[in-house]
């Protein structure tokens, strides 16, 4: 079993590389079209929950450390319980991947390949991160490593060359469509913290555990940021998102960019930047794929593994038959899916496993 362990920067990377494709791809403009003028209250509140539960989260697995929630999992309710949660893992991990690649493959068809196979697109994206993941886990971290620099200026760099055409009345009403909109219904926004997932997975593979905490509050809090910016961009510059409901909705804001007459093509540079944060999410997501059904099986041969894993991918991908089967899919299974296994499943293991783990220690000193 491949032994490679990541440092805390590399770690912050991997995380913030998931949580960032989520604000790539159309997160934004849904939370605008759930919460209306409220959008800027609506992701400082969801950043807020998403730290603090981290912290909670960071407490319990705090006593298993160097453990990840498979492990814990494990240590609650042994190899059954292990590869029912593994299981779980690697379910969710493909699907979410296979839906976000067939979104993203049918906008790079529709702006710059309208005659193009989107099976070729899909595979395209694919091969490449098959490729660095046959590198092994440190090539994996290093591509992410490089490319983060890029993709994180990319969106600042939206919002700033767009600050000059803000209509910031467009912040009223405050609450936009009410407190129930905005507070209640707006905790589905937390699937746009979808890295939050793979924190559960990451203690294992940390060098050094002792910095989980920052890397876990770190991750979190520049994705919030950038989440920021970009709800910031779209609800100063556009008074209705609709006309771009079917493209992404942070490009939109690059066509509004102007560079004088050297630079006409602003948006293509950054759809060639986002193409390489793409390729950088699915390497990330085979990773962990891979390693959690290695550590669950005797395969020793990562190689097939990964290779498997790519074509699973690929063809659940293209199993939807337009992009309306896969925003459905996306934002009434999969957002609820990953809420379940974040905010209730894991916690529960967390929990159930500390009680475990307390009563054991009780029973030691009883018997001493």
């Amino acid at each position: 079993m491949e032994r490679e362990k990541t440092n805390s920067i590399e770690a912050i990377s991997l995380i913030i590389i998931i949580m960032i494709n989520h604000l790539i791809l159309n997160f934004p403009n849904n939370i605008i079209f759930q919460t209306g003028s409220a959008s800027i209250i609506n992701v400082v509140y969801i950043s807020i929950i998403s730290v603090l539960f981290f912290l909670i989260i960071y407490k319990m697995m705090n006593k298993f450390p160097g453990k990840n929630i498979i492990d814990i999992a494990k240590y609650l309710g042994g190899e059954k319980l292990k590869n029912i949660i593994s299981i779980i893992f690697v379910i969710y991990l493909i699907f979410v991947s296979s839906s976000l690649i067939r979104s993203f493959s049918e906008i790079i068809k529709i702006i710059y390949f309208p005659n193009a196979n989107i099976f070729t697109i899909i595979f395209s994206f694919v091969l490449v991160s098959l490729i660095i993941n046959s590198y092994g886990t440190r090539t994996v971290s290093k591509v992410n490593l490089l490319l983060m620099p890029i993709i994180l200026c990319s969106v600042a760099f939206i919002f700033l060359t767009s600050f000059k055409d803000f209509q910031f009345e467009r912040i009223f009403p405050v609450l936009g469509y009410g407190v129930k909109e905005t507070f209640l219904d707006g905790l589905k926004n937390l699937y746009s913290f979808g890295g939050i997932l793979c924190l559960f997975l990451i203690p294992s593979e940390l060098e050094d555990y002792k910095k989980f905490k920052r890397v876990g509050l770190i991750s979190i809090i520049i994705s919030a940021l950038y989440l920021l910016l970009s709800i910031s961009s779209l609800l100063f510059l556009f008074s209705s998102l609709s006309a771009g409901k079917e493209l992404l909705s942070v490009y939109l804001n690059t066509r509004t960019i102007e560079l004088g007459k050297t630079i006409q093509r602003v948006d293509a540079i950054f759809i060639m930047i986002w193409i390489l944060a793409f390729i950088a999410y699915l390497s990330v997501i085979i990773l962990f794929v891979k390693k959690i059904i290695v550590k669950n099986t005797t395969i020793k041969s990562t190689s097939f593994m990964i290779f498997l894993i790519g074509i699973i991918i690929s063809c659940i991908s293209i199993i939807p038959i337009n992009t309306s089967k896969i925003s459905f899919l996306q934002s009434n299974i999969l957002c609820y899916f990953e809420m379940f296994l974040v905010f209730i499943l894991c916690p529960i293991i967390m929990v159930l496993a500390n009680i475990k783990k307390k009563n054991l220690e009780n029973r030691r000193i009883n018997n001493v």
